[in-house]
């Protein structure tokens, strides 16, 4: 089991979870896929999707310190006793890493917490040489928990995270930027946090080989708003990664690189005697968000109103999605208050002022309020942003819409 991260003390409470938790366990029994990325101390020693399913009890999961099998399905973990369905969770799909790039795995099992302590992967162990104890820590969506690795469930298409001294390092980098250059034509990619959306300054752009970062030759480090120029000269395509201090390295970007109109990375070839066609502006702005399973004007009882905050983007040919982010606001008679993503409670503010977070970048999700909403008019506003920080509008009754609870 991880306990939540250490540096902030904050209990997180707020889970990224699927709608599979709805489903009777027998629909959960196949494997779903998720994003995996495993951050060790010098390198990066996973990074793709990866198929992964629940750790039943039997056969269980054994390890060179427990190895006695012990489930990893979340139903049988913590506190849950069996009452909820079993389902995929972080630990298993870094347990499946180990087996299939057949590197080391260790966790030790705790039978006060049901649940494992992850110790190893690869070549680091907890414990080692850097002060504050480094130890193996997790997020999903950029999102820590406050439940150990079985006792999340896992969605389809979620961004598991997993990084060496993970609760010493405040920042987790998130990358983002145009996966198509012209050869020695600067590109602007941009790294923020990708827990709060905070721009970081500081950080440096390298190419990814072997797992090993090497820093774009002549490039400079991010500025204030978390953005740099880069010039890519070869053409074909690589794998680029940031990283900058006090941070987990970002998640790779594929770049294309190509030679003007030469017809490789989408480019199209003129025909003889035609001049050269000049690319399309990149599309950055995703085309629509949807909220799901709340109506304008609905009413509830506290005992019904929604726990699960869900929403759907819909991305059109040649655009790129860069985050989902939502917004709750509660007001009571004339006092307003905004959900906090960070703080997973409500914090007052003034009337109009709720703020938005980040809840992923996957085109569906949903969010698991820690607690039922308590009595209120509510608005819920959903909006994406695109790769060039374009944000979709909010439209009343699609991604704009008004409820209470009584």
């Amino acid at each position: 089991m991880q306990s939540s991260r250490r540096l902030t003390g904050a209990l997180i409470g707020a889970l990224l979870v699927s709608l599979a938790l709805l489903l009777p366990a027998a629909a959960l029994a196949a494997p779903i896929t998720v994003n995996l990325r495993v951050e060790g101390s010098e390198r990066t020693l996973y990074e793709g999707p990866i198929a992964v399913a629940a750790i039943p009890k039997p056969p269980g999961l054994s390890t060179p310190s427990s190895p006695e099998a012990q489930p990893c399905d979340v139903a049988h973990n913590g506190s849950n006793g069996g009452f909820v369905p079993a389902g995929p969770s972080p630990t298993a799909a870094l347990a499946d890493a180990a087996q299939a790039t057949g590197q080391a795995f260790d966790a030790g099992w705790s039978s006060e917490f049901n649940d494992f302590f992850v110790s190893q992967f690869g070549p680091d162990k907890n414990g080692g040489e850097a002060e504050g104890f480094p130890s193996w820590g997790y997020a999903v969506n950029y999102t820590t928990a406050n439940v150990g690795g079985c006792q999340f469930q896992l969605a389809p298409g979620a961004e598991v995270l997993w990084a060496y001294n993970f609760f010493n390092l405040p920042h987790l980098l998130r990358l983002t930027g145009p996966a198509s250059a012209n050869a020695g034509t600067p590109a602007t990619y941009n790294v923020s946090d990708g827990q709060t959306g905070e721009p970081i300054a500081g950080a440096t752009i390298g190419t990814l080989a072997g797992g090993t970062v090497t820093q774009v030759p002549g490039s400079g480090t991010t500025n204030a708003a978390g953005n740099v120029s880069l010039v890519l000269s070869h053409a074909g395509s690589l794998a680029l990664k940031a990283s900058a201090p006090s941070s987990v390295r970002s998640n790779a970007v594929s770049v294309c690189i190509h030679a003007g109109e030469d017809g490789t990375c989408g480019t199209g070839t003129p025909k003889p005697g035609e001049p050269a066609k000049k690319a399309a502006p990149a599309l950055t702005t995703p085309s629509l968000a949807r909220i799901l399973g709340i109506t304008s004007g609905a009413v509830f009882s506290r005992r019904h109103a929604p726990r699960i905050l869900r929403g759907s983007v819909t991305v059109g040919t040649g655009q790129t999605l860069r985050a989902v982010q939502i917004r709750l606001e509660r007001r009571l008679r004339k006092r307003c208050f905004s959900f906090s993503g960070s703080r997973a409670r409500f914090v007052r503010v003034r009337c109009g002022k709720a703020r938005f977070f980040s809840v992923g970048s996957s085109e569906s999700f949903s969010y698991l309020l820690p607690a039922p909403l308590p009595h209120g008019q509510y608005t819920f506003d959903i909006r994406a942003v695109g790769a060039g920080g374009g944000k979709t509008r909010l439209l009343a009754g699609t991604s704009h819409v008004l409820f209470r609870v009584k």
